[in-house]
């Protein structure tokens, strides 16, 4: 063979394989479409359908965004999103247009369905009838997908249930004919489609560390913030709603206090033009103006805080606070709610202190002072600044903080907070000082107290006093006899001595 007729004999090898490289991209490029709804249904003609062939419908479900029209084949589902299992499907056979029934095994019957789309089954005063008796209800496995075999005919499908999913954006009804026309006379009898759902997902629930809580007894705020992403919409579908809500304890542990921003991307939203709040303080609807504003993929954050308002049993407060562990907050677009994850918790116990002196007597009108213990060992004094309460023990000796208005025992303290779920005895340590102690005797020095939380592990601290000392009294007057008494036994008896000694020097003289 020539050089130049192998090059002609490769050349025509190449155009031949390029041509069918065409063909695969051409294939690949169908496969890669997916179902959507009023697309407008060719007919191409009906001469050699079988009518004996059966026919199917199988609905593959993912969440994501939408691609474009399917031609009805089986496409790969690698990257299509996360299948969505118990979703709901009604499809319907339409069977009449006016008096013209609908057939597909006949020309009429195309005739009659030539360019129909969605909206011309389902709008008021429709020319087409819908066989609701005859409706059939499918619903998607654990992979997301749904099949049924059904006659041959035209059929409007719509998404009847979302099951547990969290979907913000359903899928527009959508017709489908069976078989379904696939162009140059080719017919394709089990028929596949791909709608895509937008889902909501949950929103996310924090409480500021316990180094940035800065209110340490029961009166005080805790700060929370509560972060959305904004869900994606299904083409056509537009923000006519959105919402955070925040339910507060049913056990009058906790009470909205303010709201200190909503951001949307960490820009500030102005209260009244882009938002409102409701009575309650635990809603926060955007305007028509911030609906404007938000897009897919955008954080809505609203930072906020409660006021505490007592120590519960085991002194968790949680949102909202029930036994049940449903969280107490979630957000809302376009009709759907989803409840937020995770919920987290804050914890708070109590303080008693009893005044006594050395003999367990109760001692009135000693004061105390409460500090957050900042270091390894409490001060000898208190602190300029971190006074947390004031207390004054009373006629029983027990001392009545200022934290409440009167004044009032136990003193409520903060303990903890946790974002990820309940804590296992949390406990916190604080300094008690008593700073003036009752008349008469010496205030005691500073004591490092731990609370734990909870009504049920009341931390109770006795504090003593010891009495003062006193000058030294000088002698009084049956002390003085007393002690000439003694001196005077002393000197007879020492005058006895020297009698006896005289009197034996003088009998040995003479």
């Amino acid at each position: 063979m020539s050089t130049q007729s192998g090059n002609k004999f490769w050349l025509r090898k190449i155009a031949a394989a390029a041509g069918a490289l065409a063909l695969g991209v051409a294939g690949l490029a169908g496969l890669a479409q997916t179902a959507q709804a009023d697309e407008n249904i060719p007919v191409t003609g009906v001469g050699n359908i079988n009518p004996g062939t059966a026919t199917s419908l199988t609905i593959h479900k993912f969440d994501g965004a939408q691609g474009n029209a399917g031609d009805g084949t089986v496409q790969d589902t690698s990257k299509m999103g996360n299948p969505l299992q118990g979703v709901e499907f009604t499809v319907t056979p339409v069977t009449y247009k006016g008096a013209t029934k609908i057939d597909l095994d006949t020309e009429a019957g195309w005739d009659a369905i030539n360019g129909i789309q969605a909206t011309d089954v389902t709008g008021s005063n429709s020319a087409y009838t819908q066989d609701s008796a005859n409706a059939t209800k499918i619903t998607t496995d654990a992979s997301g997908t749904a099949t049924e075999s059904l006659p041959h005919g035209l059929y409007l499908v719509q998404e009847t249930g979302s099951g547990n999913n969290n979907i913000v954006s359903s899928v527009a009804p959508f017709l489908v004919t069976l078989p379904l026309p696939q162009g140059s006379g080719n017919w394709l009898y089990d028929v596949n489609v791909y709608p895509k759902n937008q889902v909501l997902n949950a929103p996310q629930k924090t409480i500021n560390s316990d180094s940035d809580q800065k209110g340490l007894k029961v009166g005080d705020t805790v700060q929370w913030t509560i972060t959305q992403s904004v869900p994606r919409l299904n083409a056509g579908d537009s923000y006519n709603s959105a919402s955070i809500w925040d339910v507060m304890p049913t056990d009058g542990s906790l009470a909205y206090d303010a709201t200190a921003s909503l951001t949307l991307n960490g820009a500030a939203l102005s209260e009244g033009t882009d938002y409102t709040i409701d009575p309650a303080g635990t809603t926060w609807t955007l305007t028509s103006t911030g609906l404007g504003k938000i897009k897919a993929g955008d954080t809505l954050a609203v930072t906020f805080t409660t006021k505490v308002l007592k120590v519960t049993k085991d002194g968790s407060i949680a949102n909202p606070g029930s036994s049940t562990g449903t969280p107490g907050y979630g957000s809302e677009f376009n009709g759907h709610k989803v409840p937020g994850n995770p919920t987290p918790y804050t914890y708070w116990g109590q303080l008693a202190v009893t005044k006594v002196d050395e003999n367990k007597n109760v001692l009135k009108g000693a004061t105390f002072q409460v500090t957050a213990k900042t270091a390894a060992s409490c001060p000898a004094t208190v602190p300029s600044d971190g006074v947390v309460s004031t207390g004054t023990s009373d006629g029983n000796g027990i001392v009545q903080w200022d934290a409440t208005s009167p004044a009032s025992s136990p003193l409520g303290l903060f303990v903890a907070n946790s974002n990820n779920g309940p804590l296992q005895s949390p406990s916190k340590d604080y300094c008690l000082y008593e700073t003036a102690a009752p008349a008469g005797y010496i205030a005691a020095a500073v004591q490092t107290v731990t609370i734990t939380a909870g009504t049920d592990n009341l931390n109770t601290v006795t504090v003593t006093d010891v009495q003062q000392g006193h000058p030294t009294l000088p002698l009084t007057g049956a002390q003085g006899i007393v002690l000439m008494s003694v001196v005077g036994i002393v000197l007879i008896a020492a005058g006895g001595t020297l009698y006896v000694v005289s009197r034996r020097r003088a009998s040995q003289n003479q």
